[in-house]
Parts: structure tokens; sequence; C-alpha cells
């Protein structure tokens, strides 16, 4: 998607699909965010890192989760608390949004 801004430069949106029919384990979703936001950031693979790789992104990234149900079944309780990250960081950092597909 591309968005035009006032200065009538165009910016292009990343967008970055959480599969939950790929990511089976907290290390495979570490990862995956590492690899998809190009963070070191990440590198402690913990949910403060997650919150200060998300808050530091500066472009416009859209993320979209896809296959919910089976990140919830797959990871538990720890798919709740990256939720609650991500809605911290979404007050945060306005460069990100957050959207869910059945």
């Amino acid at each position: 998607m591309n968005i035009e801004n006032m200065n009538g430069e165009v910016n292009t949106t990343k967008k970055i699909v959480i599969d939950g029919s790929l990511i089976t384990t907290k290390e495979e979703f570490y990862e995956f965010m590492r690899l998809s936001l190009g963070s070191d950031l990440l590198i402690g693979s913990n949910l403060d890192a997650l919150h200060d790789a998300l808050t530091a992104v500066s472009y416009s990234a859209e993320f979209i989760v896809e296959g919910q149900n089976l990140l919830e079944h797959n990871l538990g309780s720890f798919w709740d608390k990256v939720c609650e990250v991500f809605n911290d960081s979404l007050d945060e950092n306005y460069n990100i949004s957050l959207s869910f597909e059945s």
C-alpha cells in the first residue's frame, strides 16, 4: 500500500504476516519477528525486547495475524502476552498497526 504524505511523497507500508500455521514455538515467533523487522533488539528473545523493537520501528508497518486460533493453540499463554506487548507498542508507535484475519 502506498500512502502520500503532506509533502506529496509516497510512503510504502511494509506488510508483515504473522502466520499461525508456520509459527509453532516461542523461538520461531522471535526468529520470525527478528527477521521481519531486521532488528538486533530482538536478540534477547524476550517480551521486553519485542516491545523495544516494535516501538523502534521508524517506517510504516502493518502486522497481519493469520490463523490466530493456531497461534493461541501453539503458543498458549505466551500469545496473550505477545498481544499485550503489541497493544502497548501500538499506543507508543503510530508507525505500526495490527489486524487479524480469520
